[in-house]
């Protein structure tokens, strides 16, 4: 597979960063992971927004502007002849010399990949298990609202995950409240209501996370954005975690109790399915 680095289209055993690379040294980096379908990365442009409000808040610059990035993600697909799966964007600061000060860089990496669409099956046929992980987010931080390479709380998460084998861990902010998933956004229903964390819980603002909520009244669903403690969640109607490579995944269990089906959920998994394939709930900036 070729990859885009560095400004060049190469084989992805010749992109190498250096030993002083930032991101490998300190997390000093950031990334961002979308859908393609049918050669159309969906939200491109939302995407986009977000890697560079996240570049600009950690002061990195990005290499490549959004039509020079468009450009060259349409002919890394070309040269791959790969047109359906997964975009991944990653940029870290380039060191010169050891030392967290940002001076001590000397420019950036860019990498831009293509990777094929993971599994959907679940670890057990039963569906898609949860369970309550012990790693904890800071609410209200800055560094929530960015994809930073900064993932140790959501890689552990998935570690205790794992040896629980469950498919994905919920995490909780220093309030005790729940926030979200290693790597997707959490919601819940209450009866007709979709309900999601706030921002200020430590969630990350996720772009499926705010197009859901831009479907929900299209579909005749009111939603509401507040907090939900571990002993409340498990009652609610229905479960399911959002994210730009699964869309909805609707949760079965969590902490091997069985949880509430509701067909709201599955209404907002086909809904989002469509917009996926047809675009039709997409808003005209993001075509």
């Amino acid at each position: 597979m070729r990859v885009f680095f560095n400004g060049e289209f190469i084989h992805e055993r010749e992109a190498m960063v250096p030993v002083t690379d930032r991101g490998w040294l300190y997390g000093d980096g950031l990334f961002d992971t979308m859908r393609l379908f049918e050669g159309k990365p969906f939200l491109w442009h939302r995407h986009i927004d977000r890697l560079m409000r996240g570049a600009a808040l950690m002061l990195i610059r990005l290499p490549h502007g959004k039509a020079d990035l468009a450009t060259s993600v349409g002919h890394l697909m070309e040269l791959n002849d790969f047109y359906d799966g997964v975009l991944r964007i990653q940029v870290s600061r380039a060191g010169k010399q050891r030392g967290y000060a940002p001076s001590n860089a000397s420019g950036e990496n860019m990498l831009v990949s293509l990777h094929p669409l993971p599994s959907s099956e679940t670890i057990e046929p039963d569906g898609f298990r949860l369970i309550l992980s012990t790693q904890i987010i800071s609410s209200g931080s800055y560094f929530s609202t960015i994809k930073s390479a900064n993932r140790l709380p959501q890689v552990m998460a998935m570690a205790e995950a794992e040896t629980a084998e469950a498919d994905d861990a919920l995490l909780l902010n220093d309030e005790g409240k729940i926030t979200s998933a290693t790597a997707g956004n959490l919601f819940w229903i209450e009866d007709e209501t979709v309900c999601t964390p706030p921002l200020n819980s430590g969630c990350l603002p996720g772009i499926t996370r705010q197009f859901i909520l831009e479907m929900c009244p299209k579909l005749d669903l009111s939603v509401a954005e507040k907090n939900v403690t571990t002993e409340e969640l498990p009652t609610k109607d229905g479960i399911f975690i959002s994210n730009s490579v699964h869309g909805v995944r609707i949760a079965k269990s969590l902490l091997n109790q069985r949880l509430n089906s509701s067909p709201v959920a599955t209404k907002l998994a086909a809904a989002y399915d469509a917009a996926l394939v047809t675009g039709a709930l997409n808003k005209p900036e993001d075509d």
